[in-house]
């Protein structure tokens, strides 16, 4: 009777341990199972963190390049506004020059003549020989042009500018001269430069305020004529202010 007991009690263990080995077995399986779909889930994650950092990385330099560009851009609305400023500035600097009692200004065409020496033939005719008794008239022009120069550098010592000398003829009453005839092109020309000539040789150098000069001369031709032709007897003065040369001047490194 205890032989029959002792072998029952070592067949229940062994169909104990069977079970068990099975139960531990099926855990083992599940346990693998699912850390296999927590790995393949994380794996999927780190990729997907991937192609987000990849992409956030890309946004990154596109925002640095657009953050440049938008810095360039600025540097040049900085240089334009720093130009109108310079335009508006001098415009109110010429307000002096515009508004003398010995100059008429041509506002069409930003040009001054003398009101002295308007429709008068101050050269010898046919010649480009200045009259004597306009001399000292001619000199006055050419003075009052050297201090408004002076006194444009002292205000703007980065400024550059350039100064048209331009000859006129008047035409026949009857407008029989060609526009474009050499004759008047060539005279109105010497007149300039005669005019040009008398300044420098009594001490009216207008380059050394920063101006350039330029000596032309438009004949029978050219824009703001005067609707009477005697009053085109005249040389018309223009300043042309470099504000491109101002600007790049006064640029921080």
């Amino acid at each position: 009777m205890k032989k029959s007991n002792k072998n029952l009690f070592w067949v229940s263990f062994a169909d104990l341990m069977t079970s068990l080995f099975f139960v531990v077995l099926v855990l083992y399986v599940v346990t693998y199972v699912m850390l296999r779909k927590e790995q393949k889930e994380l794996e999927a994650k780190n990729e997907n963190y991937f192609e987000i950092s990849k992409e956030l990385e890309q946004k990154n330099e596109e925002y640095i390049a657009l953050a440049d560009t938008l810095e360039n851009e600025k540097e040049k609305l900085r240089v334009e506004l720093e130009k109108l400023n310079q335009v508006l500035k001098l415009e109110q600097q010429f307000k002096p020059l515009q508004e003398d009692e010995d100059f008429k200004y041509l506002k069409k065409c930003k040009k001054y003549v003398s009101k002295k020496l308007s429709s008068i033939e101050i050269f010898e005719p046919n010649e480009d020989k200045i009259k004597y008794q306009y001399r000292s008239a001619t000199l006055e022009v050419g003075r009052k042009l050297k201090g408004f120069l002076r006194d444009l550098n002292t205000l703007n010592e980065n400024f550059s500018y350039l100064v048209i000398i331009e000859g006129n003829m008047a035409n026949t009453w009857d407008q029989k001269r060609n526009k474009d005839d050499r004759y008047g092109y060539r005279k109105s020309y010497d007149r300039a430069l005669a005019v040009y000539n008398l300044w420098n040789s009594n001490n009216i150098d207008l380059r050394v305020y920063n101006a350039e000069i330029l000596i032309c001369g438009s004949g029978f031709n050219g824009l703001c004529r005067d609707e009477n032709e005697e009053n085109n007897k005249r040389f018309s003065i223009q300043i042309i202010p470099k504000i491109e040369y101002a600007a790049t001047k006064q640029k921080k490194p």
